[in-house]
């Protein structure tokens, strides 16, 4: 299951979700790729029973339409409970989820203590508040900061890797 507007495979198994997008496979093989997370947040899901993986790029923690909104799974609030249905229509069972997340760096400089345009720690505390509303805890992060990162999840294993820029990859 794919929702989005392309798919770029770096080789056959390897499939980047990009600005917005989110993918669900049931493929042994696949890796999911998210590059250059700033303050978006890669929401990543795995149910080890089933073998269901999943992957969300969030660009902004609300949307104002909905699901009626253009490209909505780039919003938290939006894409939250479609990655977890699109999951569940592969076969998955919520209560089996273990939840991975990355990202969400501040990467405009501010002396605020409350900077409204931290748009990383906003989009996160959405992922936060609707997991906990979901009744599901994250298992692994990688979040903050202001350094960019790339994230990589195996969907046989739901490991998940993450490297900042300038450091090594290291797995949540």
């Amino acid at each position: 299951m794919v929702l989005a507007t392309h798919q770029i495979r770096i080789n056959e198994y390897t499939i980047t979700v990009g600005l917005g997008e989110l993918v669900v496979t049931r493929e042994p093989k696949a890796t999911l790729a998210c590059f250059g997370l700033g303050s978006c947040i890669c929401l990543c899901a795995y149910d080890p029973i089933l073998k269901v993986s999943g992957m969300v790029h969030i660009v902004l923690p609300q949307s104002k339409n909905g699901l009626n909104e253009r490209s909505a799974t780039k919003y938290a609030d939006v894409a939250v409970p479609v990655l977890f249905e699109e999951m569940e229509k592969c076969g998955g069972t919520r209560s089996n989820f273990r939840i991975k997340v990355a990202g969400g760096a501040k990467m405009i400089k501010s002396f605020e203590k409350n900077d409204p345009f931290d748009m990383g720690n906003r989009n996160f505390d959405m992922v936060r508040t609707l997991l906990t509303q979901q009744k599901l805890r994250i298992s692994g992060s990688d979040t903050g900061g202001n350094q960019g990162r790339s994230v990589w999840m195996m969907a046989d294993t739901g490991k998940v890797l993450v490297r900042k820029a300038g450091e090594e990859t290291r797995e949540i």
